[in-house]
């Protein structure tokens, strides 16, 4: 049976220079910590998936950082934009990887969604987001469906980060229910792994490359978890296999 295999890393919180730091912690160093372990665990090869956040605060030099870092290593990779993002500025700086909204493959389409507001930490699907999504869904009425987006879809239990949810999740949800095959929905945003059945959609949040947020918190704050990435095989029957790696021998101070 064919296997799409992916590799979802999300939340990079980058800086204009390598040695940036983003809560104490040189956020490229575990970008290339988190790439090295990939490679080690036999998953160099396939097809990166990037949910926004890749900047801490859309500075055009962390775009460029991740332009020549990954096209240096041969990658792969599909992108969308979090809220510390700058569209405009992604779109002219990651010269070796054009925004590709959607990737089709025999069996699946993976859809890249745009949810990010402008100066806004919370997430809602724009009116031309969802007229390009749904149009998407009805070109591909036999296909399997993963939806990519950087916000959460659903609450996750923390008070702080459940406001910034997905606004017209509702609308969202309608939508992507009625085409049948949407199989699961992926997403960053939240720092942490968290798995969810939205009413019959199941949902997967991804920790970042560098730092985390510890769960079920009422106010912001950390967690001492390493950074992490995600593994995702998509079969051709519209299966689903996937789980989070953490970097348990990651240092900060190494």
């Amino acid at each position: 049976m064919a296997v799409l295999k992916l590799t979802q890393m999300t939340d990079l919180h980058l800086g204009p220079t390598p040695d940036f730091k983003c809560r104490s912690l040189e956020t490229f160093k575990s970008l290339q910590t988190v790439l090295d372990t990939i490679s080690a665990d036999g998953r160099s090869d396939y097809r990166l998936l990037l949910t926004g956040d890749i900047a801490s605060d859309g500075q055009p030099e962390a775009y460029q950082l991740v332009d020549q870092l990954l096209s240096s290593k041969g990658k792969q990779m599909l992108w969308l934009p979090g809220n510390h993002d700058r569209m405009d500025l992604m779109q002219q700086t990651l010269k070796n990887f054009p925004y590709i909204p959607l990737y089709e493959t025999e069996h699946w389409a993976i859809l890249m969604l745009n949810s990010s507001i402008a100066d806004q930490p919370g997430g809602a699907m724009s009116n031309s987001e969802m007229q390009q999504l749904e149009k998407h869904l009805s070109n591909f009425p036999h296909k399997n469906i993963l939806v990519a987006m950087h916000h959460s879809p659903v609450e996750v239990g923390s008070d702080w980060v459940d406001q910034h949810r997905i606004a017209n999740h509702r609308q969202l949800h309608q939508l992507l229910a009625s085409h049948g095959k949407v199989r699961a929905v992926i997403n960053g945003h939240i720092h942490q792994s968290h798995e969810a059945d939205w009413d019959g959609i199941p949902v997967y949040a991804t920790p970042s490359t560098c730092f985390q947020f510890k769960p079920n918190s009422v106010d912001f704050a950390l967690d001492d978890l390493p950074p992490a990435y995600r593994w995702i095989d998509l079969y051709s029957d519209g299966k689903i296999d996937t789980g989070v790696k953490y970097l348990h021998a990651f240092s900060a101070n190494k």
